[in-house]
């Protein structure tokens, strides 16, 4: 099909678009099977994991943001630990959240994309916090909120990584020979 281009100065002719016959022959695209739909449980883990991610991160940060009043409060007045023993506390523990935010951050990234690491990378940590928290909730005598968001979140994680539509989705970490 030509058109005329009128607005144009020297008014000259372009091709604008000539369709041909399509031809409907299967492409290699076509013949995969689709990816199965990502299970509840999936997406179940996928949130708590990033939630709790944004959770240490978050928390993590803050402690390094507020480190020296972090430690004026631990010290206090009068107090039976030193100065060096809560620094060298805190910074252990900004170190423990923020790794734990990381890890739990990557797992929460990849166990959509089939990762099987991730899955079991989940379980661990969702694990440690479950008995991380439960202490925390015994020795304190009482629960915290965060402590209580934390478990909550963590059991909710775990049961959905170790079920079985979950195990049905995310492949074998290692296949039988």
């Amino acid at each position: 099909m030509w058109l005329n281009r009128r607005s144009h100065p020297f008014r000259t002719a372009v091709r604008v678009c000539e369709a041909d016959a399509v031809t409907t022959e299967p492409t290699h695209a076509d013949d995969a099977s689709p990816a199965p739909s990502m299970p509840t449980s999936v997406r179940v883990a996928t949130i708590a994991m990033a939630i709790l991610a944004a959770l240490f991160l978050t928390y993590g940060a803050l402690l390094w943001y507020g480190f020296d009043t972090a430690l004026a409060n631990t010290v206090g007045d009068g107090s039976t630990i030193t100065r060096d023993q809560a620094e060298q506390f805190l910074r252990t523990s900004v170190i423990v959240f923020l790794v734990l935010g990381v890890v739990l951050a990557l797992s929460a990234w990849f166990l959509p994309r089939r990762q099987p690491w991730a899955r079991w990378l989940g379980v661990a940590v969702s694990a440690v916090l479950i008995m991380l928290s439960l202490f925390t909730i015994l020795s304190a005598g009482g629960i915290p909120i965060y402590t209580l968001l934390v478990l909550v979140l963590a059991l909710a994680t775990i049961t959905s990584l170790l079920s079985r539509t979950t195990g049905a989705y995310i492949p074998r970490l290692r296949s039988r020979a």
